[in-house]
C-alpha cells in the first residue's frame, strides 16, 4: 500500500476541529505530568485559537490533519515571556501514530521560513524536558537554552532560541 504524501498548509477554520483534537491526542501521554491537566487540557483543546495571534501551518496526508504548529511573528500579540521583535515556535503537535516520519521536522521548517521572511533576529519557543522528542528535535538544529521559566502545573520548562544567522543551517537539517 502506498502511503499518501504529507501536505504542508496554512491552516483553514474549516480545520480546527481537527486540529484541537490532534493536539489533545499529541499531548494526551503527558497526563501524569501535570498538577492540573483538567486546566492544561482545556487549553490544548484550543490549539486552533492560535490563529487569531499567528500563523498556523498544518500537515495533512489524504486530506486528513495530522500534524500541527504556530508561528507568531514579531510585533504580534505573544507571552510576555517573549520579547515583541522575536519569531515563536508555538505547539508543534503531531499525531501518535504518524510520528517519526519527518512531520515535525516538515512543521518546523515552515516556522523557520516565516522567522526568516519575517526578519526576526531571533526564533524562541519554551518546551519541557519531558517533551523529549520535540526538545531532542529543537536542539538537534541549534536551539539553545537561554533560561529556565517558572514550571506550569508543575512540569519545568526553559526558554530556547535560535539566531537568525544559524536559521539556513537549521534548514539545511531538518531537509536531510
Amino acid at each position: 500500500m502506498v502511503e499518501m504524501p504529507i501536505v504542508i498548509q496554512d491552516y483553514m477554520p474549516s480545520d480546527r476541529e481537527d486540529l484541537n483534537q490532534l493536539a489533545l491526542a499529541a499531548f494526551a501521554q503527558y497526563e501524569l505530568h501535570y498538577e492540573d491537566w483538567n486546566g492544561f487540557q482545556e487549553g490544548v483543546a484550543r490549539m486552533s485559537d492560535l490563529a487569531g495571534n499567528a500563523d498556523v501551518i498544518v500537515a495533512k496526508r489524504g486530506g486528513i490533519v495530522v500534524g500541527g504548529i504556530g508561528h507568531v511573528g514579531p510585533g504580534r500579540p505573544r507571552d510576555p515571556i517573549f520579547p515583541d521583535q522575536w519569531s515563536v515556535i508555538r505547539m508543534l503537535v503531531v499525531a501518535p501514530e504518524q510520528r517519526g516520519q519527518g512531520i515535525g521536522k516538515r512543521l518546523v521548517a515552515a516556522c523557520l521560513q516565516r522567522a526568516s521572511r519575517a526578519g526576526a533576529a531571533i526564533v524562541g519557543l519554551h518546551t519541557s524536558p519531558i517533551m523529549a522528542d520535540a526538545l531532542s528535535l529543537y536542539t538537534a538544529i541549534g536551539f539553545e537554552r537561554d533560561c529556565d521559566l517558572p514550571p506550569i502545573n508543575g512540569v519545568p520548562y526553559a526558554r530556547y532560541v535560535l539566531s537568525a544567522e544559524a536559521i539556513p543551517l537549521a534548514l539545511k537539517l531538518l531537509n536531510e
